[in-house]
């Protein structure tokens, strides 16, 4: 090793809430233009504009997938369930209870659209007891998978059905993603 350089080791503490030890050495050279992490330069994150707030992209579609990009809501929810994995099934709705959209593999039934802006009205109300500003998502959870909700602007609501094992995060990353579709009035 050359003189004044020095090797760190770290290890994630439990007590810092994390599941595994990591181990990284870290050289340091003051005559180097920037330190190396187990080989590879390390440098400061990029400073800028903070981007958090904008839509994450899409997952991918399934590979093999030919989808075009969807247009309008409903290509929009065919485009869900078939690039989420557990995801069957999508509605969207007016607020005052009218399908506006919905999937291929949805049944059509007008009592649906009316029963999602009646949970979506008292979940607004729930939330408000609870101390809250603003309704993120309703989930009703049942022995045959999950129906999600979300608002979508302030006259929509979409409704996914899915799997219990579905990967709610996705899901929600990939609404907000088309959310701009799905609040189109054209």
């Amino acid at each position: 090793m050359k003189q004044g350089m020095r090797v760190v080791e770290t290890r994630a503490a439990a007590s810092r809430g994390l599941d595994h030890d990591s181990c990284h050495s870290m050289t340091t050279d003051p005559t180097s233009p920037a330190p190396t992490v187990d080989g590879r330069a390390w440098t400061t994150p990029p400073t800028g504009p903070d981007r958090s707030f904008a839509p994450p992209p899409p997952p991918p579609p399934p590979v093999g997938s030919q989808r075009p990009t969807p247009r309008n809501a409903t290509e929009v929810l065919d485009e869900m369930t078939e690039v989420i994995a557990g995801a069957h099934g999508a509605l969207l709705a007016s607020v005052d209870g009218f399908a506006l959209a919905q999937n291929e593999t949805m049944p059509n039934e007008a009592s649906h659209a009316a029963m999602l802006a009646a949970a979506v009205g008292l979940a607004h109300q729930l939330v408000g007891m609870g101390g809250g500003e603003q309704l993120r998502q309703l989930v009703v959870d049942h022995d045959g998978g999950l129906l999600l909700l979300w608002p979508i602007g302030e006259t929509r609501v979409l409704a996914m059905l899915t799997e219990s094992r579905v990967d709610q995060t996705r899901l929600r990353r990939f609404v907000r993603s088309r959310a701009s579709l799905l609040a189109d009035h054209r």
